[in-house]
């Protein structure tokens, strides 16, 4: 008799599962929010960023390795808000070009996935960031 796993297209594949990959030291900080409200913000972000790391334009993928990385130096001090908001300010600046050249029907997905992910990090994850520091 066959059993359920020989009957499958996957049978015997291995299986690549999100939840799974490797947690950043930033995915670890996040977690710790239990403000409900706060939360969502959260989520929004790491999923965001999950899809912005994972694009096919180099430029956007750089973006959100480059947003992770500054996050976590705020976070362990090693920068403080002033030179993280000058890093997003300079980062806009680049990606709104990086966005209108886009074809229509990818600038909204490149909007979100650049300039609306720096915008949530300076308005919601730095100061949670700071508080937790």
């Amino acid at each position: 008799m066959l059993t359920r796993s020989t009957i499958m297209p996957s049978a015997g594949k291995t299986k690549r599962k999100k939840s799974s990959r490797k947690r950043s030291e930033l995915d670890s900080a996040l977690d710790q929010v239990t403000d409900e409200s706060v939360a969502a913000s959260m989520k929004e972000f790491q999923d965001l960023l999950a899809q912005a790391k994972g694009d096919t334009s180099e430029l956007i993928r750089q973006n959100a390795q480059e947003l992770e990385e500054r996050l976590v130096l705020l976070k362990q001090k090693k920068i403080d808000k002033e030179d993280f908001n000058f890093f997003v300010e300079n980062q806009k600046r680049d990606l709104r070009v990086f966005v209108d050249s886009q074809p229509a029907q990818s600038q909204e997905r490149a909007e979100k996935l650049t300039l609306h992910i720096l915008e949530i990090a300076a308005t919601k994850i730095v100061p949670v960031l700071i508080m937790m520091i």
